[in-house]
């Protein structure tokens, strides 16, 4: 088995147990300039709020930034790219905009989101 393969692998697992455990989100991506009609590929995401920290002295100042990290199994994200939160009924309940890739690897890849 290949690293990436077996990252793949790990990856997909790590995903359906934080699903299990209720810290993993259903969810479907479009990609930048999808034409109209053009169906969302399901996906399973995590959704990582307020994440970034600033400064080292002892009360360090958050930022109300959000990054959402996908399996590069499912989805190859771009700059762009639309993902929507599903809610247990499979309406949309969340949409976020990716702005910024903070993380790449073989198995997953990590986005800076905006709302909307």
């Amino acid at each position: 088995m290949s690293q990436r393969d077996f990252l793949q692998a790990f990856d997909a697992a790590a995903f359906a147990a934080f699903a299990a455990a209720g810290i993993a989100d259903a969810g479907e991506y479009l990609p930048p300039h999808a034409m109209p009609g053009t169906p969302a590929t399901p996906c399973t995401v995590l959704v990582d709020r307020e994440v970034e920290d600033f400064g080292d002295e002892v009360a360090p100042v958050s930022t109300f930034r959000t990054r959402i990290t996908f399996q590069r199994l499912e989805v190859t994200a771009e700059e762009g790219g639309v993902v929507s939160l599903l809610d247990a009924n499979g309406l949309v309940a969340e949409v976020f905009t990716l702005a910024q890739r903070t993380r790449h690897d073989e198995g997953i890849g990590a986005w800076w989101v905006q709302h909307g």
